[in-house]
């Protein structure tokens, strides 16, 4: 057997995946295990341990082990790199940009990561051989991550983040098992870092709350007025088929009231909203505009990428990706026959793509479609009833979950639902999940306000069964990891109101019956009590924390949440019985 791991950390959303005979055996992120919310500036210690202990291996016994960020190549190119920017990029007022510089390169020098991950991993019982350990390019991890989990023998890549390395986005030529590069990005022209400016302006976290931002947007109006604004920040030209962003509008300069944009970024968007403060129109409206820029410069480089390639086939990558409204528009392009974007499209899924790579240079790699997101821990029925126990609550083992489950969510009951391994991604698809009833009118303000505890105009996701997708959307029949805007159809709108957003949209999860059951048997149970197979899903956690990973977990959660009734895996515990 040959068995090969890949990771990445001290960005948000460290993790660790491990395969085995080129196939994914373990894959878990770390902020599921230490609790904290995308965990940045963590190695992936307890994913990697997770991985290893699933594969009943030690370290030992792994073949090669990847990390996705070329830390050898960075440590020496990037002073130079930096340099160069600045002659491009003249500014009186750059200090703050020199330090940040500096301190990526000491986050990132390969000594550094490769004495932290002997130390860490030392502690848990394995040693780490400094010759196993591969540095990899960042965006190559992105584009692996998504080509070869595909299942396409052609397609065109591209990879849209922050920055990886001195990098931002990339377009490839996936043909078999080769990834070849077309055309890149270099900081500090960054769709990723354009987002995460708006996102702090607006009021929220940047590279964490982008969701937010993305959720605003269709409470917004399009603007002529506000979009030649946003050129001087985020243009394109037409002659080269390429975008820019400024950074005199991000970072170099004056920057009294954050870091990531300056002075004259406020002079030309006026005064950055305050955490908590009341939204205007003026913020929607500018979220609208932000969204509807982002998709267009999008629409041109997929247009540009696909008539390099030929291929109608396209993969994404990298945390742009995780943008469910672009993603939808990019799928409805006359020239995209095909989409595939894997459900850790962020950093999350670098280290699978790390780990791939080195299966594919050691011909143990088999290029299978990943056909759903359940990579992580499971838990027994005596332990989830131990925990039970021990918490001293009172619960009874169901005869028929899915049954009892429907019967629950159509009288209008919240469910946190916990079932099975684990799933990968900021998605939950129905074995970490929050369950409700879509056809209730208020369903939508009572999960934000009793249980997730967050703003009250973000939306929900529904779940439906794969076999009845298009009988309520407009899309296509592949969308099995909630990563996609559609519009709903018009006669469902009305119908479904916990799950249609305010433009009609709706990010659906299809649930196949081979690839959940239990979920599927739920589906259909509450079909044939309201009509629909179709069920509110959202993470099982609340606004700040990692979805749930233990039963402790949960029913941590659902002691302090409105959550009526908790399901782990037969056991059933019911507030309202109490």
């Amino acid at each position: 057997m040959s068995y090969f791991l890949g990771m990445f950390g001290y960005g948000p959303n460290p993790s660790a995946a491990l395969l085995r005979d080129g196939r994914i055996i373990a894959f878990a992120e770390e902020d599921r295990f230490n609790r904290i919310k995308t965990a940045p500036s963590h190695l992936p210690i307890s994913a990697i341990d997770y991985c290893l202990d699933e594969a009943g291996i030690n370290l030992a016994a792994v073949h090669a082990v990847g990390f996705g960020w070329e830390c050898d190549k960075y440590a020496a190119e990037m002073p130079t790199f930096f340099d160069e920017l600045r002659k491009d990029y003249p500014s009186d007022e750059d200090e703050y940009g020199k330090i940040y510089e500096e301190l990526l390169l000491k986050i990132y020098h390969p000594e550094r990561i490769i004495n932290n991950l002997r130390h860490a991993l030392i502690a848990r019982g394995h040693d780490l051989d400094p010759e196993k350990l591969h540095f990899l390019p960042h965006h190559l991890c992105h584009a692996a991550s998504t080509y070869l989990c595909s299942g396409m023998s052609e397609a065109s890549i591209l990879t849209i983040d922050g920055s990886g390395e001195d990098s931002t986005t990339l377009m490839w030529h996936g043909k078999n098992q080769d990834i070849n590069e077309l055309e890149r990005y270099q900081l500090p022209h960054s769709l990723g870092a354009y987002y995460a400016t708006f996102t702090e302006f607006l009021g929220f976290q940047p590279y964490h709350d982008e969701g937010k931002l993305m959720g605003l947007a269709p409470y917004g109006t399009y603007s002529a007025e506000m979009q030649e604004k946003l050129e001087k920040i985020l243009s394109f030209d037409d002659e080269i088929e390429r975008f820019r962003v400024n950074p005199y509008m991000r970072y170099l300069g004056r920057n009294t009231y954050s870091a990531r944009f300056t002075d004259a970024f406020v002079e030309i968007f006026g005064m950055p909203r305050t955490k908590g403060s009341a939204l205007e129109d003026y913020h929607r409206d500018l979220a609208f505009n932000v969204q509807w820029r982002l998709e267009e410069v999008a629409k041109r480089l997929v247009r540009n990428l696909i008539a390099q390639t030929g291929s109608r086939n396209l993969c994404l990558a990298g945390g742009v990706a995780m943008n469910c409204k672009m993603n939808g528009a990019l799928a409805k392009l006359p020239e995209v026959n095909h989409i595939f974007i894997q459900p850790a499209a962020a950093d999350n899924g670098i280290g699978l793509g790390a780990a791939l790579l080195l299966a594919r240079e050691h011909d143990a790699f088999t290029h299978e479609r990943m056909v759903h997101a359940y990579w992580g821990p499971s838990y027994s029925d005596d332990e989830v009833e131990e925990t039970l126990k021990e918490a001293k609550t009172k619960y009874h083992r169901a005869d028929d979950v899915p049954k009892e489950v429907a019967q629950y969510i159509n009288d209008g009951l919240i469910i946190g639902w916990f079932q099975g391994r684990m799933e990968i991604g900021a998605r939950a698809l129905g074995n970490r999940s929050i369950l409700a009833n879509p056809v209730i009118k208020d369903m939508r303000e009572r999960l934000n306000a009793e249980v997730k505890h967050r703003e009250v105009w973000r939306p929900f996701c529904p779940s439906v069964t794969y076999e009845d997708y298009l009988r309520y959307f407009h899309g296509t029949a592949e969308s099995d990891f909630m990563i996609q805007a559609f519009e709903v159809r018009d006669e469902y709108k009305a119908l479904l109101p916990a799950v249609v957003h305010v433009d009609g949209t709706a990010r659906p999860q299809t649930v196949r019956q081979e690839s959940n059951p239990r979920f599927h048997a739920l589906l259909r149970n509450f079909e044939k009590l309201s009509g629909h197979p179709v069920l509110v899903n959202t993470s099982f956690n609340i606004m700040g924390e990692p979805i749930v990973r233990t039963p402790r977990d949960a029913l941590r959660c659902f002691g302090g949440t409105g959550l009526d009734v908790l399901v782990m895996n037969d056991f059933i515990v019911n507030k309202t019985e109490h």
